[in-house]
């Protein structure tokens, strides 16, 4: 056994925990992905922030006419400027008012901002209840493969104890061939849940972004709350429906930046500016070099085509849907934990039962076995309570792993942070 023991150990795959697996997510693409488009929308959020600083512009022109300006005076021709004009410039404008359309701008892109925050961590949540169903899924399909497993044990022992029999003519040849038949229908059912089994870790493996070759479901019944408490909780924290919130308050918004084009636009202006024919810009011998100014600059729409009315009312009609989800939302989501609540108590109950049914079915096959080792039943029998008592523990392994799928499933309902206090994962 020493021997062995050094090319036994490299072949060993250990279980990777649950909040190993969930802590992967948070550094997975699609997550790296949310943050990049929430780190894009803080970044337009300070661009829309830089509208309020006044703005300095620079601007160089040269030019050349086609013809020398002239005048005409007492029938003589007088040159009026040089035919070369270089004009150097720097601006200064701010803005004194725009009908609270930079308030209303700034204020939009914060919100953007906040909801994509939000939606980042709703991301996360919604990964977190797709990797608790598919490590629940894995974790129970190696329970089943495991109780398969045993079937085959005992479907093989009865088998080998049937050729003795069937040697020495104490079993008939339909006897022997139902045992045989039976121990490849297991294989096939051991086949058909290890690749089961697999497909799960291999999506759960591409949520994580890392290779998860081995699961084991953590105690059932571990991370459970109360359906008031978690009602409570998504109300004041679940992140898609403060998305929504957010939503409304960018319609809000929409509305300001509508009314904002009924207000006049004001802006001061200061210019450093001259004028020449070289680039020394010192004048042209026929007018002042400086041509710098200040000054106050309004604009006012007076009529738009109806544009800014409909504009006006296509944003409080966004108003209004944007309540309208939100109301929505909320009893959408009042009603999935109050379904979720009354699934883990059904669920739990058909637990105990199939764990009941796991005794009964251990106890029949014994019987069955030694009755069939006395010829008092048929191979057939041995067979079926041999397969009964597989399907039994198959059947408890997949309600525990759905009982913990929906405990957690319980708590990301209620929110992100209700689900990190509860798990202690982070």
């Amino acid at each position: 056994m020493k021997r062995l023991l050094p090319f036994i150990l490299p072949t060993l795959v250990l279980a990777q925990s649950y909040p190993e697996v969930i802590t992967r997510i948070d550094a997975s693409y699609a997550v790296q992905s949310a943050r990049a488009i929430e780190h894009s929308a803080y970044e337009a959020y300070l661009a829309a922030e830089g509208k309020h600083l006044p703005s300095l512009d620079a601007r160089l022109s040269a030019l050349k006419l086609n013809r020398t300006p002239t005048a005409v005076l007492a029938s003589s021709k007088m040159q009026t400027a040089s035919r070369n004009n270089v004009e150097g410039e720097v601006t200064l404008t701010y803005p004194l008012f725009s009908g609270f359309a930079l308030s209303a701008s700034a204020e939009k892109a914060r919100l953007h901002h906040e909801k994509a925050l939000l939606e980042t961590s709703d991301l996360k949540r919604n990964l977190y209840l797709d990797a608790t169903r598919l490590y629940a899924a894995a974790a129970g399909y190696e329970a089943v493969i495991a109780a398969q497993k045993e079937a085959k044990i005992a479907i093989d022992a009865s088998y080998a104890k049937a050729r003795g029999m069937y040697a020495n003519g104490l079993l008939a040849p339909a006897e022997l061939y139902a045992i045989e038949a039976k121990g490849y229908e297991i294989e096939a059912q051991i086949a058909e849940s290890q690749s089961a089994r697999l497909q799960a870790l291999n999506t759960l493996s591409y949520l994580t972004g890392e290779r998860v070759e081995k699961v084991e479901l953590p105690s059932v019944r571990e991370w459970t709350s109360e359906p008031t408490k978690v009602e409570a909780a998504a109300q004041a924290n679940r992140e898609d429906l403060l998305a929504l919130a957010k939503a409304l308050g960018i319609a809000r918004s929409d509305i300001a930046l509508a009314e904002s084009r009924w207000y006049p636009q004001i802006a001061l202006v200061a210019s450093l500016k001259r004028h020449g024919d070289t680039f020394d810009l010192n004048g042209d011998g026929y007018a002042n070099a400086d041509k710098s100014y200040g000054g106050v600059v309004a604009s006012w729409n007076l009529f738009s085509g109806m544009s800014d009315y409909h504009a006006l009312q296509a944003s409080k009609a966004s108003e209004l849907a944007a309540y309208a989800a939100i109301e929505d939302y909320k009893s959408r989501i009042i009603s999935e934990i109050r379904n979720t609540a009354l699934k883990i108590e059904a669920t739990h109950t058909k637990l105990l039962s199939a764990r009941m049914r796991i005794k009964a079915a251990e106890e029949y096959a014994k019987l069955t076995r030694g009755r069939f080792d006395n010829q008092l039943s048929s191979a057939d029998e041995l067979s079926r309570a041999i397969a009964d008592l597989a399907s039994a523990k198959a059947a408890a392994a997949t309600l525990e792993s759905e009982l913990f799928t929906l405990d957690v499933s319980l708590l990301l309902q209620g929110g992100l942070e209700m689900f990190r206090v509860k798990t202690a994962i982070h």
